[in-house]
């Protein structure tokens, strides 16, 4: 599963987080992969240490175990991580490699779930071309920061490749607020058809 927004600052890491947490507290095994090699964020979030990571398998041959050994364990929640690694000067270019592809089937092999975070999808193709290897992504939208007209734009380019949304987070909206009603009637209308009864 992807995890990304249109913009940056919508939340999509912490809501990666959380989604790992939950699908860990499942009795699952987990692994979240910091895909944003622009912005990234995990490795604080966990106190990992700068070491090889993403980029680091992107851009080397190397075997099933040795990636594998890249992935450290989060003591307390049981998930698995897999850093960014090194910042390289071409993320998209990695991304977009076949080593992607083979390194997200070596992740499924060995785990129930895997949950990617990107970096926004309307501002860089990183996210785009990963929602075209994965099963399905969520997409995060800050309601009082994203206009109607990006998340239409970015739901377009997800579907553009042929992704798969799986839904939507709304975070910090008020609940009486005319953004809540309109992504919640937008929404509705969109995934489960025009017929739903309104308030």
């Amino acid at each position: 599963m992807l995890i990304t927004s249109s913009l940056p600052g919508e939340g999509k890491t912490t809501t990666a987080v959380n989604t790992a947490f939950s699908l860990a507290q499942t009795g699952a095994s987990v692994v979240i992969v910091d895909a944003d090699m622009r912005r990234p964020r995990l490795r604080s979030i966990f106190g990992v240490h700068e070491q090889l990571g993403l980029s680091s398998i992107l851009s080397s041959s190397l075997s099933e175990d040795e990636i594998l050994e890249m992935v450290s364990r989060d003591e307390a929640s049981g998930l698995g991580i897999l850093t960014s690694g090194p910042i390289p000067p071409n993320p998209a270019e990695l991304i977009g490699s076949d080593q992607m592809s083979h390194l997200l089937s070596i992740l499924q092999n060995h785990f129930d779930h895997v949950v990617i975070d990107s970096p926004p999808v309307s501002s860089f193709t990183d996210g785009v071309l990963i929602s075209t290897m994965v099963d399905g992504v969520l997409l995060v939208v800050h309601g009082g920061k994203s206009s109607r007209h990006i998340v239409r734009r970015s739901k377009q380019l997800l579907q553009e490749v042929g992704a798969k949304i799986f839904g939507v987070v709304l975070n910090n909206t008020e609940v009486q607020s005319h953004d809540y009603y309109y992504y919640q009637r937008y929404y509705s209308e969109k995934y489960y058809g025009s017929q739903q009864p309104t308030a």
